[in-house]
């Protein structure tokens, strides 16, 4: 089975006034698509006849996108990686902002489409143009991972004393390239014909005869090209103990675990000055300072009070003491099971912290434990049970394997056909759709990436899709649906993203619909479920992202810490939007057969006037049959950051005044303001359906 990609360019016969048409081709075609609705197992509900379902409701045109409005929206987008991160968790452990994602409107255009059929296509080989084994050199580019490397970590004693913490002192970005030269053979094979794929279901399609169009495919072997190449870095990174991040749990202050009191009681042991960071050197304990709490009270403890039996000035072994208890009723010591034997371990009471402000503290020597302020490469720790942690910030050789693939071609084919020059068709013509783009950059390359999602509305609204379905091993169809994990139909559809009753969407909306589609490859049983629920969504979008502070400095609220020249530098800070429609739509494709289920499950919150605030995309397949529920997987989140909306001269009634611009799918690159072709790709909702690798 071959694959293929092509791209179009034009080919004009000299001699022919634009206007005359040399000859007249025509087509008429009723064909339906080969879909069709079975009778199902179960009853499907449905709730939109229903008139009153008692909940909460809102006009869809308020709560989604205004396609009349110049749309400009900015999203945090949490990849698969960091989906179950929340944004202060991200923002905090990693020190930077997730991604951003931008969403865009253009009411000045409209996209119009048409259905296709692929007919009339008898090819003839033109010989004049036809070539065997060429020869064609290329080039591919390899680039290793980007990382920075930690030279130190400081305690930031600039910051309150409530948000100190530890700041690292990273490098700039470090990575490498390298680029492979190799070379491909392959055939260059021309033919001409009267048509491609006339875009028509039915009515007349006129050609001439005298212009021809050429649209050259590239055919590719099933297996890629694979290119390897090993990048070797020394890299500084903190251990893997992640000390900084850790939570004491030894309350009691023994090195062992202990199960609840039942009264606050000492240790047995005698306990020295909580360790603290002297800022001003006076050896006083200051209410500024920070500690080493060991004994969870947050609060600053001295030593314990003891006979000092032979006036050496240190308390010895069998002194007595005063055995004083925390000032709290303490339950079981929490612990993290690090060998996961279930047994708490002298060195697994903590707990983890995503803000890194355990101060550290050494005891190498008992007597005088020492606040390490400063963290260099290869510094050590010892605990004051005697536990060594080494190389707390470690330096290792870091063997970056790097796989990419090319295509390797078998031929590239050309073929030529008359211009298609106008068509008539009955019945209501063309659906025209509003243009939406989203553009991120792309998390494999350092380039961008970007959907464009054409949306109309009507009762509902609809999304134009090419259908798409998972596949069977071994079966591709082009390059690209191979590296996407799904095969599309050649036929555009709409596809129902948001029901509305009578423009309304109502809490405890729920639709259910089931087909069968038949299809060259498989036949597929296609479900699907909608439903709107009511919460209230917190996300960072707050409108002023931060303050200046006293000292005449920008303080943002997400992190008091971070460093920002104005206040739109700083990173976004939550703000809670009350009673959200939420709306789920999950489908499941399952291949008649073998039984093989693929799920995506898209949650959406939507919001008065804002539109889309926070998407989820989570993806299943048929679970093991022992499973008692199924298992789904988040691959995507994307959280709103920024919000734009401005009225503008789009929409049906300045299409009316030809305010509005009509274009052709196939022509979006030559806009401006879109820049990009139109490519198709798998989405649900807004978002881009990925399979994790």
């Amino acid at each position: 089975m071959k694959m293929f990609n092509h791209k179009n360019s034009r080919m004009k016969s000299g001699g022919l006034h634009l206007l005359f048409i040399s000859s007249v081709f025509m087509i008429i075609s009723c064909e339906e698509p080969d879909k069709t609705n079975q009778v199902v197992e179960k009853e499907l509900a449905n709730t939109l006849e229903t008139a009153d379902l008692g909940g909460r409701t809102g006009y869809i045109s308020d709560y989604f996108y205004d396609f009349a409005s110049n749309i400009n929206v900015d999203f945090y987008r949490f990849s698969s990686s960091y989906f179950t991160f929340d944004y202060d968790q991200y923002l905090n452990l990693l020190q930077d902002t997730p991604p951003n994602l931008n969403v865009r409107s253009f009411p000045e255009y409209l996209v119009e489409i048409t259905p296709t059929q692929h007919e009339y296509a008898e090819r003839t080989l033109i010989d004049s143009l036809t070539i065997t084994d060429v020869v064609e050199s290329n080039s591919i580019l390899i680039l290793s991972t980007q990382f920075k490397n930690v030279e130190s970590l400081v305690w930031d004693t600039d910051a309150e004393p409530e948000a100190q913490r530890y700041k690292p002192n990273n490098t700039d970005w470090i990575f490498d390239t390298t680029t492979v030269t190799y070379t491909d053979t392959m055939d260059v094979i021309a033919y001409r014909a009267v048509v491609d794929t006339p875009m028509i279901d039915e009515g007349v399609l006129f050609i001439d005869q005298a212009e021809w169009v050429d649209t050259t495919y590239e055919y590719v072997a099933d297996e890629r090209l694979e290119f390897s190449h090993v990048f070797s870095f020394q890299r500084k990174q903190l251990n893997g103990d992640s000390l900084i991040f850790r939570v004491n749990t030894d309350c009691n202050d023994n090195g062992s675990w202990d199960s609840a009191e039942t009264a606050d009681i000492g240790n047995g042991i005698w306990d020295p000055a909580e360790p603290f960071y002297d800022l001003d050197g006076d050896n006083v304990k200051d209410a500024s300072e920070p500690f080493e709490d060991r004994n969870c009270n947050e609060v600053w403890d001295a030593a314990e009070a003891y006979t000092d039996a032979n006036s050496n000035g240190q308390y010895d072994a069998g002194e007595d003491f005063e055995d004083s208890g925390n000032g709290i009723i303490d339950g079981a010591e929490e612990y993290t099971d690090l060998d996961g034997d279930e047994q708490p371990g002298a060195n697994e009471l903590f707990i983890f912290n995503p803000i890194p402000n355990n101060l550290l503290v050494t005891w190498a020597d008992p007597q005088n434990p020492q606040v390490i302020d400063v963290i260099e490469t290869g510094d050590s720790l010892v605990t004051r049970w005697g536990i060594i942690y080494y190389d707390i910030i470690e330096e290792i050789v870091f063997e970056d394997h790097k796989t990419v693939t090319a295509a390797d071609k078998d031929s590239l084919v050309t073929l030529f056909t008359n211009r298609v020059i106008g068509h008539i068709v009955g019945g209501e013509g063309q659906d025209d759709y509003f243009i939406v783009k989203t553009e991120w950059e792309d998390d494999n390359t350092e380039g961008k990436d970007y959907d464009y999602l054409l949306f109309k509305q009507f009762e509902h609204i609809y999304k134009l899709v090419k259908p798409s379905f998972f596949k069977p091993y071994g079966y591709y169809w082009s390059e690209g649906q191979m590296a996407s994990g799904f095969w599309f139909k050649n036929e555009f559809e709409d596809e129902v993203v948001y029901y509305t009753s009578n423009g309304l969407l109502r809490e405890g909306e729920r639709v259910e619909t089931m087909y069968y589609d038949s299809t060259n490859v498989a036949i597929y049983r296609v479900e699907r479920s909608f439903q709107v629920d009511v919460e209230d969504v917190t996300v960072p979008a707050v409108k002023v992202r931060g303050f200046i502070n006293n000292d005449g400095a920008v303080e943002c609220y997400a992190n008091a810490a971070w460093s920002a020249d104005t206040i739109d530098d700083c990173p976004g800070a939550d703000t809670t939007f009350i009673d959200a429609f939420k709306i789920t739509n999950i489908l499941t494709q399952t291949m008649i057969g073998t039984d093989v289920e693929y799920g995506e499950k898209s949650i959406s919150w939507l919001v008065k006037d804002y539109g889309i605030v926070k998407d989820e995309l989570h993806i299943r397949w048929t679970e093991r049959p022992d499973a008692k529920e199924e298992i789904w997987l988040g691959i995507s989140r994307w959280e709103l950051g920024r919000f734009s909306a401005s009225s503008s001269g789009g929409g049906q009634f300045a299409k009316l005044l030809k305010r509005t611009h009509i274009v052709k799918i196939n022509e979006l690159q030559n806009i401006p303001e879109l820049e990009d072709p139109f490519q198709i790709k798998r989405t649900a909702g807004l978002q881009r359906v990925e399979l994790p690798r």
